[in-house]
């Protein structure tokens, strides 16, 4: 690194994606309520997970405001302590009244739309400072470690309230913890949270000017490669009834399972910190798609639940490194001057793209089973290949 980046700016970074991964803790509550008491297919579950993460899918209005309409001079600062403030308003709507299928869209999509907002002031910052410094994804992998720290967390901590709660208790316990976060940001934000104030006017012509930036064709490439990645259709939650109703798998051995995962995973991201972030990005990126493929095909073979252990602990570190490679290339794509509007296309493309393969995936299991719904996944992970050596990367 050039400059030594003050932690107070790194404790930013780690905060807003400790909130996304710890955010997620009521999750396994709410699919053993949609699934096992709602009793949902997979297609449906598919669909709800896509309607509340549609505010993902829009974050170049995110990137926008960020870009473009400070308030007394800060890109971010007001803007995320108002989103943190709705973010709580919507925890303690769950804790007071529950959940129908109606008002667990409704919530879950404003929650992500705070998330959403979230992610996109941070990685405007993170944009910034990765190009300055040419880190490569280093500050990536902090933020990444820090989701995956709280990803622990919620993986035995998910399952013990999933198992040792009923409904709706459990999830309103859940989601009343989540609220300790984003407090302890809303603190931070207010009394620590340092920002250079920006001399940016709000004008349609510098709006215009950002989105002509969209229009350069390596970032278009690029755009596509992330797209199609994305779009393999998703077997997670064909995987889950797998576990649960054919292997009859108990909830914290999927927790402790979960929790085993994402330390392996925890260890590459710090191997892609260390070491892995000086290799030559589109060799990474074979990797990572080549990577991919051959551990989805690993999924076929499902003869009892201790597979899934073994399954996480020899595939969990490289995953991390694939992951990150993926992250590191969104980065360095992004021409320079509209940071926040442009990393939040490529992330809104891309989560579009990963939201629409749930119901897809869904879809494919509940008319085809499982098998062949991974071996589909697999294909169009494959089928990725083809752009890598189209694609323009900055290795400088």
């Amino acid at each position: 690194m050039k400059n030594k980046i003050p932690f107070l700016t790194f404790l930013f970074f780690i905060l807003v994606y400790f909130n996304q991964g710890f955010g997620s803790l009521p999750s396994q509550c709410l699919y053993y309520l949609s699934r096992e008491t709602w009793k949902l297919t997979a297609a449906q579950i598919g669909w709800i997970a896509f309607l509340t993460t549609i505010p993902w899918m829009i974050k170049p209005i995110f990137g926008i405001i960020t870009d473009c309409l400070p308030i007394k001079n800060h890109r971010t600062k007001y803007h995320l302590i108002f989103s943190y403030i709705l973010l709580l308003a919507c925890i303690s709507y769950v804790v007071l009244f529950g959940f129908n299928i109606i008002s667990m869209i409704v919530v879950g999509f404003l929650m992500s739309f705070c998330t959403g907002f979230n992610d996109c002031a941070n990685d405007c910052q993170m944009v910034l400072l990765e190009q300055k410094e040419n880190l490569s994804g280093r500050i990536q992998a902090v933020q990444w470690g820090s989701l995956g720290i709280a990803g622990l967390i919620v993986s035995v901590l998910g399952a013990f309230i999933a198992s040792h709660f009923s409904e709706p208790l459990n999830y309103k316990l859940a989601y009343g913890l989540t609220a300790i976060i984003p407090i302890i940001t809303l603190i931070y934000l207010i009394k620590y949270y340092k920002e250079k104030p920006t001399k940016i006017k709000t004008s349609l012509a510098l709006i215009k000017s950002n989105f002509k930036k969209a229009l350069n064709k390596n970032f278009l490439i690029g755009l596509t490669f992330i797209a199609c990645l994305q779009f393999a259709p998703s077997f997670g939650t064909a995987l889950m009834i797998q576990l649960r109703e054919k292997l009859l798998v108990d909830k914290m051995f999927l927790g402790y399972a979960g929790a085993i995962g994402t330390v392996i995973g925890l260890i590459g991201y710090i191997l892609y910190y260390w070491k892995a972030y000086k290799y030559p990005l589109k060799k990474l990126l074979y990797f990572a798609i080549i990577f991919s493929a051959i551990t989805n095909l690993f999924y076929l073979y499902l003869p009892n639940k201790w597979i899934i252990i073994v399954y996480n602990i020899a595939f969990g570190a490289f995953g991390g490194i694939a992951f990150l490679s993926i992250m590191a290339f969104m980065a360095k794509i992004i021409p320079q001057g509209a940071e926040g509007l442009l990393y939040a296309l490529a992330t809104s493309v891309n989560n579009f793209a990963g939201s629409l393969s749930s119901p897809v995936g869904g879809w494919i299991y509940d008319h085809y089973g499982y098998s062949i719904t991974v071996v589909i996944s697999t294909f169009f992970t494959l089928a990725c290949l083809l752009f890598i050596p189209k694609l323009k990367i900055n290795e400088s």
